[in-house]
């Protein structure tokens, strides 16, 4: 089963010259925490559309096994798919977007399965929203099914109330009905552009079936568009790692102040104190204790050892080690 991710705009809510998929949580880019949620899955092809800055994103992407659909002229997601239609041989295939960092291996399984029992023509993963203002709302029909998904921008007063939104992740089939309903495709909408939303609608008036999945989880569906929605995302994923570590054994003392990324790990019994950061590729021993006001980056500390008001960088502490207060260690 192939995986196509798109990930050719530009993102101007950003306001950067940074390709949108590129900006950082955790200390890795938006698409490489996508990419490591794919990974376990075992999928037969991952393939990235990629169109702003595209060779940047190549080279970021370097260390993964993707291939490259290019969108030259960004026209929207439809037409961002369609630049995939020679790379994609499986017969079922999951497009979605590379702004989505926080969706877990589990909640994709979940999802495949899900349309592979409906046996639908299309299907599509929804989540519910406090606030649903700038995704698509879906519009069910009394079956049940997905009538339309109607754009922000094209949708009444009324229909913004709606909670129900379009994660932007699609289950569909490699068949020649899909591919020329995306040739179908028009511009009439308020952004002038290709919606891959608008299948749903085209499907749906013809009889064929569209389901959708409802997932629980708000967090994990979480679009980021803009900074704003950087820093919730860069949250939720350091609350989760916090957790993570909390179960594992570690101690930590006042976690809302602790920045711990992504690949960290730090042994059982270590205690972080308040106002610590630690970065990139570190690895922190059993029963040290870091902190307070400590920043590591890209460093081995062993266990034992204590560290207070401190920089780290890309060095090695062996163990037993107490550091005094207002050590710079490159």
């Amino acid at each position: 089963m192939d995986f196509v991710i798109l990930a050719a705009g530009k993102g101007t809510r950003m306001n950067s010259s940074k390709p949108k998929v590129l900006h950082e949580i955790g200390g890795k880019p938006l698409i490489e925490h996508l990419l490591g949620s794919i990974d376990p899955l075992n999928l037969s092809r991952v393939i990235a559309v990629v169109g702003y800055k595209k060779e940047l994103i190549r080279s970021v992407l370097s260390d993964w096994d993707v291939d490259f659909a290019v969108q030259e002229n960004q026209r929207g997601t439809a037409h961002a798919l369609q630049q995939a239609k020679d790379k994609i041989e499986s017969e079922t295939f999951l497009v979605v977007p590379g702004d989505l960092p926080l969706v877990k291996t589990s909640s994709l399984k979940t999802f495949i399965d899900f349309a592979k029992g409906k046996k639908a023509e299309l299907a599509l993963l929804t989540v519910n929203r406090d606030d649903p203002s700038g995704y698509g709302r879906i519009k069910r029909s009394g079956n049940g099914g997905v009538e339309e998904i109607i754009e922000e921008q094209d949708a009444s007063e009324v229909e913004k109330k709606i909670k129900e939104i379009n994660a932007g992740i699609y289950f569909m089939h490699n068949r020649e009905a899909l591919w020329e309903e995306l040739d179908s495709i028009d511009l009439e909408n308020a952004q002038g552009e290709f919606y891959l939303t608008d299948l749903a609608k085209r499907f749906s008036k013809k009889g064929r079936r569209v389901s959708g999945f409802q997932a629980k989880s708000q967090d994990e569906f979480l679009g980021v568009n803009t900074r704003e929605d950087l820093v919730l995302a860069g949250k939720i994923l350091n609350r989760r790692k916090r957790n993570s570590l909390l179960n594992s054994g570690v101690t930590l003392t006042y976690p809302e102040s602790i920045v711990i990324e992504s690949d960290v790990t730090i042994g059982q019994d270590t205690t972080i104190e308040p106002f610590t950061i630690i970065r990139g590729e570190t690895s922190i021993g059993s029963d040290a204790k870091i902190g307070p006001h400590v920043e590591i980056i890209d460093s081995e500390i062993g266990q034992g050892v204590e560290l207070s008001h401190a920089v780290v960088k890309g060095t090695s502490v062996r163990d037993n080690r107490t550091i005094e207060p207002f050590s710079f260690l490159k």
